[in-house]
């Protein structure tokens, strides 16, 4: 099990792996000028936050990491447009409740990385942390989440994993290895569900594929900077996962229903699974419909 210990750099605050050299950390960070060399994977305006992919020495000889930073003013600045909006002008409370609540949110980047930890020590596999720095401010906070690159893995992530497949292999080759995926995904989602936090943003987009020998394969837990503390709602989770329009297209009714199945038998409770599919499947079509009616015949936005 990896040590880590408390740092203070350059006005931030935060926790890195012992093996880090914090005097290299602090070249490695000199803010912005230190984003002109990173490749730029991902920006989400409304959660303030950009991913880029680095290579780098810290400590451990050269290797390869993701870095998530996180600027909470962004949030702000992407509620207020959406406040002066046509639909935030139809529900005026909304945003400005987001943006107080904002206020009083906790450091994603310090979730993200004690949340990591964590599921590392479950033995639920995820992004090693290697360290996370936060300034703090009402508004204007922000920090930054440093994680190994996980290697061997071979798509995007699980959807595109099984976008790809769909088009490669015959029909039932394809059945044969998607039916082993979802084995692995039911084993996955019966370890989060004992949990004592939630992970409302798990999806397939933020699972990722590692195949082993013999057909089978390792599912890797990314991005759990939005943890929240208390027990897993199983229905949202499930939902998320299996029945968001979006990756809906991926996963018959077939799909659902076995994967439940296995789900409620590695979590001991087999012989309740009829009765909680009957409960779940139509919630979850609920949801969709939902969905659905908002986006009409427009495809939803992957989240």
């Amino acid at each position: 099990m990896n040590s880590y210990k408390k740092i203070l750099l350059n006005g931030f605050e935060g926790e890195c792996m012992e093996a880090i050299s914090v005097d290299k950390l602090k070249a490695f960070l000199k803010w912005p000028d230190c984003a002109r060399d990173w490749k730029l994977l991902r920006r989400v305006s409304s959660h303030g936050t950009y991913t880029y992919q680095v290579k780098a020495d810290l400590g451990l000889g050269e290797s390869e990491y993701f870095i998530k930073v996180f600027r909470k003013q962004e949030r702000f600045e992407v509620a207020w447009k959406k406040m002066k909006s046509i639909r935030g002008l139809k529900k005026p409370w909304r945003y400005p409740l987001q943006m107080l609540g904002y206020l009083f949110d906790p450091i994603p980047v310090k979730v993200g990385f004690e949340k990591g930890k964590a599921l590392l020590e479950q033995g639920i596999p995820t992004a090693l942390p290697v360290a996370y720095l936060y300034q703090k401010g009402l508004i204007s906070a922000w920090g930054f989440i440093i994680t190994e690159k996980i290697p061997n893995i071979i798509a995007e992530n699980l959807a595109e994993y099984l976008k790809q497949r769909k088009n490669e292999l015959g029909s039932g080759e394809y059945i044969r290895e998607k039916r082993a995926l979802i084995l692995e995904l039911a084993k996955l989602f019966g370890k989060l569900m004992t949990l004592d936090f939630f992970l409302p943003d798990l999806r397939v987009s933020n699972i990722l594929v590692e195949r082993l020998p013999e057909g089978k394969f390792k599912l890797w837990v990314i991005d759990v900077v939005e943890a929240i503390p208390h027990k897993p709602r199983e229905d949202k989770m499930l939902y998320h996962l299996i029945a968001n329009p979006y990756y809906a297209q991926l996963f018959t009714g077939t799909d659902k229903i076995r994967f439940l199945k296995w789900y409620l038998g590695f979590s001991g409770r087999a012989e309740s699974w009829s009765i909680i599919c009957c409960r779940v499947n139509p919630l979850l079509q609920a949801w969709w419909k939902k969905w659905h009616k908002k986006y009409g015949q427009q495809n939803p936005k992957p989240h």
